[in-house]
């Protein structure tokens, strides 16, 4: 048995991606469309019309979800190592997408923030391609600098400089400061898993906390989502009637829920119901199981993504995987944490379920890379000229092809 193992080593085979990924994207997506439709039902008996603006939320995402797909499968076949290649024109290209805000005639103001974009009668938010960007670029870096990653100047020097763009660009110009917590968190993680050194993590960690303080010291409505996490503001105050109805509407969910297109708080009551507080319509309609099961399907996407990042043939491979997987993560979480009251609010949507096209179709690309990903990762078999069987390691990903490709394939 010894000789046997000793005989066992990684060789990397092209395969079949990793379709796991697609079933849970799948219920996913599924899930918020059933979801968009159910509170559509309920605001054509609030309005007692025809057509409903949420029907025209399921047309719209529907339409979103299917131009979704066909870059996901585009995605899927385009060698990932090409990013790489091309990875600070990528960055570059998603920053001045990023500008494209501060254009008049385009730049589109909601709420007293600048997010959306608006050319020839199309809308879309530039933050969701800029953190695919970010998610590269970094990766490059992490990939070209794992070796000096302990020093200042290789090391925490150039993460600042990343970190530094992403606060600029999302909350200075957008003022959207979850989308910053989901970006910098996943760009921490990832310098974090490339085997920073503790102290450096420790400096850029305290760097950011201190940062996050002082955002919030600055901007009252931020102040006020603080105050009121705390408990310490009037219950009267927009952020504290957008948490109370979002706990309201989970508690009253008990453990079977009200029942499918039975939510009382899309009544107009809860903001948001088909985007940011879509988890709370959940809890409401489906109760703690539908809730449990939404958490569970996003920690297999998590877990299957992490699977692969540890697989992949090589870093950058590995760390592009890795950012995936903790942008995806953290959003998911620090959304569900929010309308759970255990965090202030954020705004950012609940990947893959809450209604947006454009976050939609951005994490729709992500998982055809990370499925580009999984065609490259290793397994362990015995060597063919031992004559010994050959079995799979717990490397295995997805069954292999016939054909063998080289751990680098270009």
């Amino acid at each position: 048995m010894e000789r046997r193992q000793k005989q066992k080593k990684p060789i990397f085979y092209k395969h079949r991606p990793d379709y796991l990924i697609t079933l849970l994207v799948v219920i996913l997506v599924g899930i918020g469309l059933i979801l968009i439709l159910s509170t559509g039902w309920i605001s054509i008996l609030k309005k007692s019309a025809g057509a409903s603006e949420d029907n025209v939320f399921l047309t719209q995402q529907i339409i979103s979800f299917t131009l979704g797909v066909g870059f996901w499968i585009l995605c899927s076949k385009i060698d990932y190592h090409r990013y790489e290649s091309q990875a600070r024109n990528i960055f570059l290209v998603t920053i001045g997408i990023m500008l494209l805000v501060l254009i008049p005639g385009i730049a589109v103001n909601v709420n007293g923030a600048t997010r959306w974009v608006n050319i020839a009668g199309f809308n879309f938010q530039p933050v969701e391609f800029f953190k695919l960007g970010t998610i590269i670029y970094t990766a490059y870096w992490l990939s070209k600098s794992k070796e000096k990653l302990s020093s200042f100047k290789e090391g925490l020097l150039p993460l600042f400089v990343i970190i530094g763009i992403v606060v600029l660009l999302t909350v200075v110009i957008q003022k959207d400061m979850g989308s910053a917590m989901v970006m910098v968190l996943s760009v921490f993680a990832m310098y974090f898993v490339a085997g920073a050194g503790w102290q450096n993590l420790l400096i850029g960690l305290s760097s950011m906390l201190g940062g996050v303080v002082l955002l919030a010291i600055l901007t009252p409505y931020r102040m006020a989502r603080v105050l009121t996490f705390l408990g310490k503001s009037d219950d009267s105050s927009a952020a504290a009637y957008h948490i109370n109805q979002a706990l309201i509407a989970i508690g009253s969910g008990g453990i079977m829920g009200r029942g499918l297109g039975k939510s009382l708080q899309a009544y107009g009551y809860l903001p948001e119901a088909t985007n940011d507080s879509i988890f709370a319509i959940i809890g409401e309609e489906a109760g703690l199981w539908g809730s449990g099961f939404i958490i569970t399907i996003f920690a297999l996407l998590f877990w299957r993504a992490v699977k692969i990042a540890r697989s992949a043939p090589d870093n950058f491979g590995k760390f592009l995987a890795f950012g995936i997987a903790f942008w995806i993560g953290f959003q998911a979480m620090i959304n569900i944490s929010a309308m759970l009251g255990l965090i202030p609010l954020t705004g950012i949507p609940l990947p893959f379920v809450s209604y947006g096209g454009t976050s939609l179709v951005a994490l729709l690309i992500t998982v055809g890379i990370l499925q580009n990903i999984s065609k490259y990762t290793y397994k362990e078999v015995y060597d063919e000229d031992s004559g010994s069987r050959r079995r799979h390691g717990r490397s295995h990903i997805a069954s292999a092809r016939r054909h063998r490709v080289d751990s680098q394939a270009q």
